[in-house]
């Protein structure tokens, strides 16, 4: 089957193109270059990669909170389910700040090397492989005033994955009511664990786009085509929506009923090998 895929409407996607125009006029105003543009896409993905990762711990809290306080339990079950709540949410923190962090302040030790920013002491970055307050510290003291009106931009393409995570916990806890059972809330939540761990892995989706738009960057400055054009087909590739071109519900629709048919044919053809 030829799959079909929508347009998206032009309110959907205007502030992308809105995020492309900011970012490809500061490029284009502050002149920037290689080590630039580099040190701006580094930035955007620590800042909007860690806010997307607590956003998505914030909605796991918010949820842990709204159960406890609306759920039918006792006193006790309360109170070891809201303990047991603030260690796996205090996990998450630790790990994902230590993980996350550490790679992008490995990844900034190896752009000082080969990019390297005036005023920036080689070994800035390794200082916070694994304490990410040294990292942070870092990145506000010499890449913030630097790069931080990047944000802007960055912080409007990528704003559905930084902030969905806690509007998709308000939304799922308006449908829970009062007193109600916590089993509930479990097979509610089945569903959507898909969407917690598509959460947490699109800061780092966004590091290996990052990773490959610097391995460009790179090439392009090794062969000497450091030009405004180049500049403005990666800005397009990087803030370009390509998530809001989904596939035609109708088509979607066709072909998990064509799915559906051939799994229960396959069955229908297992029973009767059987009974044979």
């Amino acid at each position: 089957m030829n799959r079909r895929f929508q347009w998206p409407a032009f309110r959907t996607i205007a502030p992308d193109l809105v995020a492309f125009g900011i970012g490809l006029g500061m490029a284009w105003f502050f002149h920037w270059k290689t080590t630039d543009l580099v040190w701006s896409l580094w930035l955007g993905s620590l800042v909007l990669g860690y806010l997307t990762i607590l956003s998505t711990i914030a909605g796991g809290v918010y949820i842990g909170i709204t159960v406890l306080l609306r759920g039918e339990m006792s006193a006790r079950a309360r109170l070891g389910l809201g303990a047991l709540g603030a260690t796996v949410a205090l996990f998450f923190l630790g790990f994902f700040s230590l993980h996350f962090c550490g790679f992008h302040a490995g990844h900034a030790g190896f752009l000082s090397h080969f990019f390297p920013l005036d005023g920036v002491p080689p070994t800035a970055f390794f200082e916070g492989f694994m304490n990410p307050f040294v990292l942070w510290k870092a990145a506000i003291q010499y890449v913030v005033p630097l790069y931080g009106l990047f944000l802007i931009p960055v912080v409007i393409a990528e704003r559905r994955n930084v902030f969905d995570s806690i509007l998709e916990a308000r939304r799922a806890m308006k449908q829970f009511p009062e007193n109600a059972k916590v089993d509930q809330l479990a097979q509610d939540r089945i569903g959507r664990a898909k969407t917690t761990k598509d959460a947490f892995s699109r800061p780092y989706v966004n590091v290996i786009r990052m990773h490959l738009l610097i391995f460009f960057f790179a090439f392009c400055q090794m062969l000497k085509v450091e030009s405004f054009f180049v500049y403005a087909v990666v800005y397009f590739v990087y803030f370009f929506p390509w998530r809001a071109f989904r596939e035609d519900p109708q088509d979607a629709v066709a072909e998990e009923s064509k799915a559906g048919l051939e799994r229960k044919d396959k069955s229908q053809e297992a029973a009767g090998d059987r009974e044979l």
